[in-house]
């Protein structure tokens, strides 16, 4: 996913063009982890390791 990040910056042409890459990226970077983090939910069955997982996670990922 980077590298097609790169790509499309590299051929973005206006401050719009950029934006649009970015929020993109981003957009997909969130679907990912909600998708990680619901993946974890359904296949550990330790209540503690789980949470312990998702906030390991979630705080490994914010930006």
């Amino acid at each position: 996913m980077s590298d097609n990040f790169w790509s499309m910056y590299k051929k973005a042409k206006t401050y719009e063009d950029v934006l649009g890459c970015y929020y993109q990226f981003s957009k997909n970077q969130c679907t990912i982890i909600e998708t990680l983090l619901e993946n974890l939910k359904l296949t550990l069955e330790d209540y503690n390791i789980k949470e312990d997982m998702q906030l390991m996670l979630k705080n490994g990922f914010t930006f």
